[in-house]
């Protein structure tokens, strides 16, 4: 075994290039670096205090999870949401989270409808006093965890938290457009009303609408600005 400053240096090392990792990818779920940004490894290792060797690593590690591309000129991007992602990703997210709701409805307890009531009470305050959107949306998040945990199924659950960043991501882009966190409240507080009078099939059939729509939002804006920008780059030509 090597020296205990070794491996301090060792153990430093792997911390540093998990942290790297880390915010870099927080960065992209939480769009603070956008769509299509490019990417400078030097500039990102003087944001975060580092040499180039770990924003380099995880780089290549956010690539093959499909978060960045590489691009034809050299360097690299921000992957871009596609629509074909969006069907994909929150029709998965529609399957397993129905699920979960159906057998949460079957399996739920008091303390922990108790527990939904009292985060879907928070999200309302949120609204209420204007607060900020990653406030509102941490709780829209908190309120789903806890209905998976309230289906009682470690394999359930494990299978979602593997997928929690790619549905993290979708739900900051979704808490963008106004009206949309009142609505998914709203959801919410029907969902405790049929899972308190044990509706477990309306339940489900409500969760896969609740993730429906917003699938549908994300896809009506994205064309939207789709238009608009083709629209910009046809009037600068003139």
């Amino acid at each position: 075994m090597g020296a205990p400053q070794e491996q301090a240096g060792i153990r430093k090392g792997r911390f540093l290039r998990e942290q790297v990792y880390k915010n870099l990818k927080a960065s992209i779920l939480n769009e603070t670096l956008p769509q299509n940004k490019r990417l400078v490894e030097e500039r990102l290792a003087g944001e975060l205090g580092t040499s180039r060797t770990p924003v380099r690593e995880a780089i290549q590690k956010l690539e093959k999870e499909g978060l960045i591309y590489k691009l034809s000129r050299g360097g690299y991007a921000v992957s871009a949401i596609k629509e074909r992602d969006i069907e994909e990703i929150l029709g998965i997210r529609g399957i397993l989270e129905g699920y979960a709701a159906y057998l949460a409805t079957m399996r739920v307890t008091d303390d922990e409808i108790k527990s939904l009531e009292e985060t879907v009470n928070k999200e309302e305050q949120c609204l209420k006093r204007r607060g900020s959107p990653e406030e509102c949306i941490s709780l829209n998040a908190e309120f789903h965890d806890r209905l998976y945990r309230a289906a009682q199924s470690d394999r359930l659950y494990t299978i979602i938290n593997d997928l929690r960043d790619y549905f993290y991501r979708y739900r900051v882009i979704i808490g963008k457009y106004q009206g949309t966190a009142e609505l998914f409240m709203k959801d919410h507080r029907e969902m405790i009303a049929l899972i308190k009078s044990k509706r477990a099939t309306k339940v489900e059939r409500l969760m896969r609408k609740h993730i429906a729509r917003g699938k549908s939002i994300i896809i009506k804006n994205m064309k939207r600005e789709a238009l608009k920008h083709g629209a910009n780059k046809k009037g600068s030509s003139l």
